[in-house]
């Protein structure tokens, strides 16, 4: 006799609420005692309760997650003014959000020309050497890079143009700011393709060749103990662009120098390196380096000026006329520059100095030889090479694995370095066709906006095709 109202209890809990009225109906329970009735009405009634206050507390939780996710992440977002101070604490100069989403140095632009430009610029604007910041002779480019800080009035390349001539208008761009191109972070492993459908980092060298190459990036940290300079082996010189007083960043500048001649893997890209480090990047924050274009522009004439003819630029910003001028003119002097594509994504805008024409610009893919998947895509895109979940050294003398067209871009530049030691009478035009000769192709026959002409890995072919 007891089964029933313990089945019937049972059944009751697990209907909806709007069918107790119906069910508890006093005629539609024959034999039920009369007191279980208001026991399972309460019982429901505290479950319903419970039911209610448990969906509020999601709701709540999902708001609280959209709103989280709303806000800028401060490993990626900066805000749209942030002061730079030295280690006196003193504002040295102030970032500013600008066109485009870019960013630049609070009203400061820049004026690349000659001599005589120069002089006819100080005599259709006699108010501009109240304005003037810095004046840098550029021996290597043989121009002259002057900074100038306008009012806000001025603070447009549109306002610019009541001053300056036509002619030079087009010499002149903000002091934009360009960061470097990884993503550092533990990356899993992935299991690697068995034979030669795995592309490997570190089983062999690009080049045996004594080879020079230099970079623009962070400061390298030079004790780390995969970097250890050796006489015949790995030279280091370094040279610094930001004024003394401002901290130096060493983490990207660090890896970059590790996928080119770290020891730290099988064989270094390029066993016997002499490498010529500028140094231009500070820190905006914990997670991001910025280097300002002035110290850009300094740091490729001191390049030039080394008789460096491959630069690793492992960064990216806006097109900008300054930047523009002294590619050209370091093409003119067969200098290659060889540039990371961007970690924008595939539908980003083509990002500089990689975008210009006569620089080689580099995407990534991984050991399977997929497309990274932040890689900006386009018809800028020259060579792929690995720079996904690729070994990285860590300016404290670790190692972490980093992801990023930056990784990438030293790989293109080692190759770019051997072709120069191997055959040094070859022009800007007959190394791009050389390394079209040495790359495998991925995305079918000729370039396409996702690999390029395709991808390059070590070694180093000998005989060119």
């Amino acid at each position: 006799m007891m089964k029933a109202p313990l089945l019937l209890i049972t059944v009751l809990l697990s209907m909806p609420q709007q069918g107790f009225s119906q069910v508890l109906a006093p005629d539609a329970l024959p034999g039920v005692l009369p007191d279980i009735v208001p026991q399972v009405t309460d019982r429901v009634q505290r479950n319903t309760e419970q039911l209610q206050q448990q969906l509020i507390q999601q709701q709540q939780l999902a708001q609280h997650l959209a709103r989280q996710a709303a806000l800028p992440d401060p490993l990626t977002v900066l805000p749209k003014t942030l002061d730079i101070v030295n280690q006196r604490g003193e504002l040295s100069w102030r970032e500013v959000e600008v066109e485009q989403g870019f960013r630049a140095i609070e009203r400061e632009w820049l004026l690349l020309l000659s001599g005589s430009e120069w002089q006819q610029l100080l005599g259709d604007w006699p108010q501009l050497p109240a304005l003037v910041q810095s004046e840098h002779k550029l021996h290597a480019l043989g121009l002259l890079l002057i900074k100038i800080k306008v009012p806000a009035e001025l603070d447009s390349a549109k306002a610019l143009d009541t001053k300056l001539t036509r002619t030079l208008t087009t010499l002149a761009g903000r002091n934009h700011l360009y960061q470097p191109q990884n993503e550092p972070k533990n990356q899993p492993d992935t299991a690697p393709l068995a034979g030669k459908e795995a592309l490997a980092y570190g089983d062999v060298a690009m080049c045996q060749l004594p080879v020079t190459l230099g970079m623009v990036d962070t400061a390298i940290a030079l004790q780390h103990p995969a970097l250890q300079q050796q006489a015949g082996q790995l030279k280091i010189e370094q040279r610094n662009f930001l004024p003394s007083d401002i901290a130096q960043s060493y983490g990207h500048g660090t890896a970059i120098a590790g996928v080119l001649a770290g020891q730290h893997v099988n064989s270094p890209l390029l066993p016997t390196l002499s490498l010529y480090s500028a140094s231009a990047f500070y820190s905006s924050n914990l997670y991001q380096q910025s280097a300002t274009l002035s110290h850009i522009v300094q740091a490729l004439d001191w390049l030039a000026s080394q008789q460096v003819r491959v630069i690793n630029m492992s960064l990216t910003g806006p097109d900008n006329p300054v930047l523009a001028g002294v590619v050209r003119q370091l093409a003119a002097q067969q200098v290659m520059l060889v540039a990371a594509a961007g970690n924008g994504g595939p539908a980003a805008a083509p990002l500089y100095p990689a975008a210009y024409n006569e620089v080689l610009a580099v995407t990534a893919v991984d050991p399977q030889w997929q497309l990274y998947r932040w890689a900006n895509q386009g018809d800028y895109i020259d060579f792929a090479a690995l720079g996904v979940h690729v070994p990285a050294l860590r300016a404290d003398g670790d190692v972490l694995k980093q992801s990023g067209t930056s990784i990438a871009t030293p790989v293109v530049s080692a190759a770019v370095a051997c072709l120069r030691a191997q055959q040094p009478e070859l022009s800007v035009a007959q190394i791009r066709l050389a390394l079209i000769a040495q790359a495998r192709e991925l995305g079918g026959p000729g370039k396409d906006p996702q690999f390029g002409f395709g991808v390059i890995a070590a070694p180093l072919k000998t005989q060119l095709e």
